[in-house]
This record gives structure tokens, sequence and C-alpha cells, in this order.
């Protein structure tokens, strides 16, 4: 890897620490360097560099000296981000709402929007993958169609609100809980995407990884920053079980155990009742569409 990264960036970094695989770092001058290999189309890293070069807060994609955004290496395609900023401070949900960048874009690659569509395709290809799973995946075989109907709950509900005019912001594909800077300015993660996208990933990443966000929630609706559209919005995708999706791609993709679905599992009761919580907090704030079996537990 140190050779790629002289002979294409004239780079001699005498250091480099693998971080994981795919993923490097270095040190030059004191300015703190990524190598990471691209999990995504390079149509989107092309836009996403575009998009970020005037914005100073986030970590700057360096083009080699070919001009290429991407770097070929054993076939595989890298790019090098320079950070900017400091590293490892933590961003809370107000820090997260100051940060949204409103961008309206026409045919952009990066919109991810059409929610209902998406989702389908997910639900339909786990579907096909639980479908061709020997019998020994029991935590999986046993979960599944619970985390399919709540994810039907939430088709029905955007598709319900049918999104029309609200403005796209800059999101991430996924947060991580606790949300730092090097994470939160990391091109590499950027879709664009209503802007509760990020709000519900936030409340959702902090609930099963710390502690129920309910606080925030109410401090998040105190704030008045959302519209009637946006607090249902919000809301369907706090329903919509990303968390779970999420973990079952990993071990259809990557063989990992189904046993790292359990902190999600042992949790659904915990999870239903936050649900009813926000609905209650956003009902005083807007027009809600019900959940019936929702409403049957509050």
């Amino acid at each position: 890897m140190k050779n790629t990264i002289q002979f294409y960036y004239g780079i001699y970094a005498e250091d480099i620490v693998k971080i994981k695989d795919g993923l490097y770092s270095f040190y030059i001058d004191y300015d703190k360097y990524f190598f990471a290999l691209i999990n995504r189309p390079l149509k989107d890293i092309e836009e996403i560099y575009e998009l970020t070069l005037n914005r100073p807060n986030y970590h700057r994609i360096i083009p080699n000296k070919f001009s290429s955004i991407t770097t070929l290496d054993n076939g595989k395609h890298y790019v090098l981000i320079k950070m900017m900023g400091p590293e490892n401070i933590e961003i809370d949900i107000i820090d997260l709402i100051k940060n949204m960048t409103p961008l309206k874009r026409e045919n952009s690659e990066l919109n991810r929007t059409n929610w209902g569509e998406l989702w389908e395709n997910k639900v339909d290809y786990l579907e096909y993958q639980i479908s061709e799973l020997s019998t020994t995946h029991r935590i999986i075989r046993s979960s599944f169609s619970y985390y399919v109907g709540l994810a039907e709950n939430a088709i029905t509900y955007f598709n319900m609100l049918n999104p029309k005019e609200t403005n796209t912001v800059f999101a991430h594909k996924r947060l991580k809980y606790p949300l730092m800077t090097k994470d939160l300015y990391n091109p590499l993660y950027l879709v664009l995407d209503y802007k509760v996208r990020d709000i519900a990933s936030y409340f959702k990443a902090k609930f099963f990884n710390e502690d129920n966000p309910i606080k925030e929630v109410s401090i998040l609706a105190d704030k008045n920053v959302l519209s009637s559209l946006e607090y249902n919005l919000l809301f369907c995708r706090l329903l919509y079980p990303s968390y779970y999706f999420d973990k079952l791609e990993r071990i259809f993709e990557h063989d990992e155990e189904d046993d790292i679905l359990i902190k999600y599992i042992d949790k659904v009761r915990d999870y239903e009742k936050f649900l009813c919580d926000v609905f209650d907090i956003f009902k005083k704030k807007s027009s809600m569409i019900k959940i019936d079996w929702l409403n049957n537990k509050s």
C-alpha cells in the first residue's frame, strides 16, 4: 500500500496503519489521511467530490497525480481522504440539526428519497436470502417475520405520506453512536435525503448502543425545526428496522453468526415503548398517521 500511495500521490508515508481490511491511515506533517476502499458506485464518489469541493467542513477527497478521484490497486478502487478539522468531537442532536446543509439537485445519483421503493427491494432481497438458508439459522427464522411486519408498516406509512416537494440535505447512509466529527464529515458516507434520515439514524443508533433517547426527542420537538410532514417522515423512519436488516446483510455477505441479532431482539418491547412515547410527543406537534397495533400498546 505504501508503494501505491507514493506512486499515485507523490506522498511518502513512513508509518501506515491498517485500521481494518480496506482502510488505512497515516500522517504527513501533522495532517491525517485515510486511504479507503470504495464500496459504492464510482458515480457516487464523483458526485460527492464535486459537491464537497467548496464545503470546508467535509474531509477532502484528494485526486491522484493522474487527476483521477479514485486509484486502482489490485483490481479494487480506493480514495485518498485528508482529514479537515478535529477528529473526535462528539456530535449531539442539536449539533446534528445545525450541521444539515440544504441541497436540492435534480437527477442526482445520491438521491435516496424513494424510501418505499428502496425498502420494498430490501425486503424482497432479504426474503430471497432467507429462503436459501438452512434450518441452522434459528435466530433469523424466529425473528425475521416480525421485522418484515415493521418494514411493511413503514412502507405503507411512507406511501400514505407521498412527499413531493420536501427539500433534501446532505445526509448519511448510516450514523454511528457516539457520533464523532470524523464520521459526520466523512464524504464516503454521504447521500441526499430528507433531513429526518440522519435524525432517525442518530436516535436508533443511540437506542441500541447506549440508552433511550426520548429526552432528546423532546428537545427536538421543542426546537420546532420540523414541519408536520417531517414529523411523520421521522416517525416512519424510526418504524423501519434498518438496524436489524443491516446485521442480516452482514450475516449473508460476511458469513457472521446470527447471534449478532440478539441485542436487537432482546429490546423489541423496549423499542415498541419508545415508538409509542415518540408518537405521543409528535402528535402534540402534528397530525400523525395512526398505527393501530402501536396505539393498542400505548
